[in-house]
Parts: structure tokens; sequence; C-alpha cells
């Protein structure tokens, strides 16, 4: 690295940019960036008020003059005002530049080498394309479980960590990949009701209908604050919050990034993401739900097993119970899919009623939760169920996170509503859960709470010609329109004929 007081720097002035943060950036006129010899992508080292920072670099012909630098959100907060004048020195590639390149030839990293790569993603030292290529380099040639500890480890160390009071800290995650499957709140009341200690943090949908924490969010607020976090757990036992703004392994939503251009998800990487936020939550015992099946992230039950199993072997290492569910995931659990939809789904369960596949693997998780921390087994969770407990549970959680858990929830449905039905009479054979989490983002899921989808079949039913297959929610109709027009074109429930029964023409 030069020497931060040469005198070949550049010298520039600051304008604040209003564009999207992805990570700290400035952006250079092209004619400036030559004169460093700085080309997009790179990094540049950026000194203000007697501070340094490495931040990457991108060049414009238009959008900067020449003698300004651009900044973004990110790179302001540093601390820089509007009209600084800014010293811009070129500097090399992180070493951790090299040590993705050593995975991608499928060698082994040492515990430096990870988390050297972790901090500096972390530190925004790695560009887009090196994360790409950090991401394929899983990909290609998955961590083994020296380098899974050592990454796993690191990106605990490099956010906040909780601790709570007393060892029943419990929590639960599923890999995701099918519609509806909206637990989480049910296994939280109840957990607490039986005096476990769940402090859940959720995602915000990337590619799905519904995240937890959208759904959670037409009750109440989810975005809160540590110390009102920790009064809930004390309180209440249990909350509902979204963890995007807690700095929970925070260089795991870096990762995302690279991530998603391409639509992978190594396992490796899946592992450490998962137990990272949940060690860094404090949690002693933990549920992870792994759906198989067609459409599943996890198609074959040999790859679901293979994937608990490295769980469990993750979570020892970080001194943490582990047990995995494999559930089914080849179609949706519930019958909403959707943010009001998926709520009404969660309110029934509580209630007592349905759906039951619902019910029945809120029940299962929620066992396997009490068996870990000896506090019963599925026969309690059922009795804490139907007892109204959990539903109690539920309502004083949602009023601690100032929400309201007797709002009329169907007020809230889209208007504009399609009913699908069968155009034969037969047996359903498949429901194509990516194309069913399509259509109902199309029709604005979730985005607009009350779009969606509601399933009114299952796999193996048998329904006549005329019967509903399921309804199309949405707030807006031409959001409605063009889901159905999707839907038309690449339908998302195969009915196969059968003669066991008399066809009724409807």
């Amino acid at each position: 690295m030069k020497d931060l007081n040469v005198i070949d720097m550049l010298r520039l002035k600051a304008k604040y940019l209003d564009i999207e943060p992805r990570c700290p950036l400035v952006i250079m006129n092209t004619d400036d960036a030559k004169e460093i010899g700085a080309n997009n992508a790179d990094r540049v080292i950026v000194t203000f008020h007697r501070k340094s920072k490495i931040v990457i670099v991108e060049t414009t012909d238009m959008l900067v003059a020449k003698g300004d630098v651009g900044l973004n959100r990110r790179a302001m907060k540093y601390g820089i005002k509007t009209g600084d004048m800014l010293h811009i020195d070129p500097t090399h590639k992180p070493s951790s530049v090299e040590y993705i390149k050593k995975k991608l030839k499928g060698i082994e990293l040492t515990k430096k080498e990870c988390e050297c790569i972790i901090d500096d993603i972390n530190d925004n030292k790695i560009n887009d394309i090196e994360l790409g290529a950090y991401v394929s380099s899983i990909y290609m040639h998955d961590f083994t479980d020296r380098e899974l500890i050592y990454i796993t480890r690191r990106m605990i160390d490099t956010g906040t960590t909780f601790r709570w009071k007393g060892n029943n800290v419990v929590d639960k995650h599923s890999i995701g990949g099918v519609p509806g499957n909206r637990v989480t709140p049910i296994i939280v009341a109840i957990a607490a009701s039986c005096g476990l200690a769940m402090p859940k943090t959720s995602s915000r949908a990337i590619t799905s209908p519904a995240g937890t924490a959208d759904t959670l969010e037409v009750w109440c607020k989810v975005d809160l604050p540590v110390d009102k976090i920790r009064d809930m757990i004390d309180a209440v036992g249990g909350c509902f919050v979204w963890g995007g703004n807690m700095d929970i392994a925070p260089t795991d939503d870096k990762i995302i990034r690279g991530e998603y251009p391409l639509s992978v998800d190594p396992e490796g990487q899946l592992l450490a993401s998962v137990m990272a936020k949940k060690a860094a939550m404090g949690a002693k015992a933990v549920v992870i739900d792994i759906p198989f099946g067609f459409e599943s992230k996890v198609e074959t039950l040999t790859k679901a097993r293979s994937l608990a199993k490295r769980f469990k072997m993750l979570g020892k290492s970080l001194g943490m119970k582990i047990d995995c569910a494999v559930t089914r995931g080849e179609q949706p659990i519930g019958r909403g899919i959707g943010p009001v939809l998926e709520c009404i789904d969660i309110l029934s369960v509580l209630e007592g009623k349905g759906p039951k596949d619902l019910r029945e693997k809120s029940l299962e998780l929620s066992g396997i939760l009490l068996k870990l921390t000896k506090k019963g087994d599925m026969k309690t969770a059922e009795d804490v169920l139907d007892s109204g407990m959990a539903l109690k549970k539920f309502r004083d959680i949602v009023r601690m996170q100032e929400g309201n858990p007797d709002m009329n929830l169907k007020d809230l449905l889209g208007k504009n509503i399609r009913t699908i039905k069968a155009n034969r009479s037969g047996k359903v054979t498949r429901i194509y859960n990516r194309r069913i989490s399509r259509i109902a983002r199309i029709a604005g899921a979730p985005k607009d709470i009350g779009s969606g989808i509601y399933m009114h079949v299952k796999i193996d039913d048998f329904v006549n010609k005329g019967d509903r297959l399921f309804d199309v929610y949405a707030d807006k109709k031409f959001k409605l329109d063009h889901a159905i027009k999707i839907c038309m074109e690449d339908f998302p429930v195969d009915v196969e004929d059968r003669d066991d029964i008399l066809v009724e023409e409807i």
C-alpha cells in the first residue's frame, strides 16, 4: 500500500448522490479515475479528516463532473460532508481475494484464511464480482467440516451477540422453499407458554410471497430496538421481530447479495448463515425444519438426512442442542399464501381449528423443542394449544409489540378475487410450489398485504369438474389480471382423470 502522505494523491470535492447503498461506494469521473489508474470495481483509499477508509469505485462520464467525487449513503455515513475535499488513492486487492481463488481450485482453507474472507466481506473490501466468486467457490467445492466451523464462528463474531438469563433459550428455523408454512408464531406462543424463552428473529421475503416478518407485521411492529426485545423476553417469554436491523451475523446479508443474481444457495453457506444467527441470538436449543420433495430446496430424503447430520455436527461444535425435522415439502403448508391469508391460518390454528397440516407441523416442531429442553413433548404442546394458553400468549406478545390481536383480518383481504376451478374430474397429483409462489407475488404479495392465494385442495384430494382449486386475491385489478394470465399459461395444479367415480358435469 502507498504511504497516505504521498503527494500524488488525487484531491476531489465530495458530492452526495442519492443512490441505492449496496456498499460504501465512490463514483468518479472517468478522467479522474484514469489519473490514478483506477477502473470500475477497483478499491481506493479515501482520506478525510485524518481518517482513511477503503471503498469500491465506479466510474462515469456524465454523472459526476471532473474534480468532483460522488458518494452513496453508506459512504457518507463515515462522516463526510458535501463539499469536503477528499484524497483518493488506489490500493491493492486484499489477501482474501487470493484465498477465494484457492477455494475455487478446491483447496481447503485454513482458519486464518476463512476468517480473513469473512472480515473482508464484512468490511466491504470485497467487490460484487469477487463476492460472486466466493459464492461460486462454495457451490463448486463445499466447505469441509473444519472450514464450516471456522466460517460460522467468524460470522458470529462480526456482529452483535445476545446473552439471556438461564439456559432455556430456544429457536427454530426452516430452510424454506415451501409456500405458507407459517408455523413460527404458533411455535413461539407454545414455547413461551411452557416457560421457554424464544427471542425469534425472522426475515422478510426475498423471492417468496411472504416472510415471517412480513406476515407478523400485519398484526404488530416487527422492527424493535434491542432494549424492547429484552423487556419482552423478561415479560412474556417470546417475540416476533425482523432481524434486518439487529446487526446479527451481518456478513450473511452481504453474502446473500452474491447469491441472489444466480439464485444459488450453497449448502455450506446455508449452514453457516443459519447457525451463526441462532448462536448470536443466544439459543441453546434449536429445531431445524428441512422440507424435502419436488420443487423444495432439498429434493430427496437422503439429501435431507445428510443436511440434518451436518446441522447437528455444527451445533455441537457451537455448544448448542440441535434436532432436525425432515418434513414433506412438495406442496404448500396451510391454505393461505400471502401476509393476511397466512395470518388467518395462524389465528385459526391458535383458536383450536385448522388447517390440519399447519396445526400438526406446528405441534411436531414444538414437541421437538420441548423434548430438547426437557419441558415435555408433542402431547404437552397439544395440551397447551387446545387449552387456549398459546392463543393468550400470542395475544400478549402482539400487544407488547404495539399491535392489535383483535383486528378483523378479512377486512384487509384484497377486494379483487378470482376463483380457479377444476376443468375436469380427477385426483390432484401435483401442486407446483414455485408457480404458486410466482402467481401470489404477481398478484401483489407481500407488498400488498391482502394479496395472495388461498388453496382449496391438497395433493391426493379428489375433485369434480367445477370444484374450486384455489382463489387469487389482489388489491389492484391489473395485478389480478396479470396473475391470472400467468396462471393460465403455467397452471400450478395437476388433476389426473380417474375412473372410480361418476364424472359430474358442472
